[in-house]
């Protein structure tokens, strides 16, 4: 693989990675997670207001029947005592004061459907919350399990290609190598064949001979 090849695969790696990172579903689903959590939130606290309003109604309704039970005990008292008057006025404030009871208890009714409603709109958030919230675990272990498959498939892949760079580098090596063995050999026994000549040896019995012949041969010529 080429330098330009290695590091177009760098960069590509790197960029791929940043892809990944601003598409990571893990974050999505997070972020859905996070935004259904915030609608559950509200729907509980939309029950716990319209509890609140559907006491604070009861209770209203509770003080408006102890008026009424205490104008109506002032009407018979009033009318015991012989006067009309009284007892007409105390009548007419325990009608008002139950007519407003009434009324109240309507609103009682009506505020209570509300709570009922919310509450079971609540229940249904909360189950698909808990829904998702399984999914979401499950989904993000998937990428991650996948992430990783494909992280170990890239790695062998790379390897793959490497290995073969490498492969290549030890058939040029032992080329090279067996060419330095076979020329040493080569050598060696260009080395062992100059050795293996006769050695020059002194034949001295024939020097010797020559010598007394040319001693002899000497006076001879003098004489001559």
């Amino acid at each position: 693989m080429s330098l330009w090849s290695r590091l177009m695969s760098v960069f590509g790696a790197k960029a791929q990675a940043a892809l990944d990172r601003v598409e990571d579903p893990r974050e999505t689903l997070e972020a859905a997670y996070q935004k259904q959590l915030a609608a559950l939130a509200d729907a509980r606290r939309g029950v716990a207001e319209v509890l609140t309003s559907e006491k604070r109604l009861e209770l209203e309704a509770e003080s408006l029947r102890g008026k009424a039970e205490r104008q109506a005990q002032s009407a018979a008292a009033a009318a015991g005592a012989g006067d009309d008057a009284a007892a007409r006025t105390a009548l007419e404030r325990e009608a008002f004061v139950s007519a407003q009871r009434e009324r109240l208890l309507g609103e009682v009714a009506d505020v209570r459907a509300q709570r009922l409603g919310l509450e079971a709109l609540a229940g249904r958030i909360g189950q698909r919350v808990e829904q998702f919230r399984t999914e979401k675990i499950a989904l993000g272990a998937r990428y991650v399990a996948a992430k990783a498959t494909s992280r170990a498939g890239e790695t062998v892949t790379g390897l793959s290609s490497d290995m073969e760079d490498v492969a290549n580098m030890v058939e040029r090596a032992r080329d090279k190598a067996m060419e330095a063995q076979a020329r040493a050999a080569a050598l060696m026994q260009l080395a062992g064949n100059a050795g293996t000549g006769a050695a020059f040896v002194v034949d001295e019995p024939a020097i010797q001979a020559r010598l007394t012949a040319l001693k002899n041969a000497s006076p001879a010529r003098l004489t001559d």
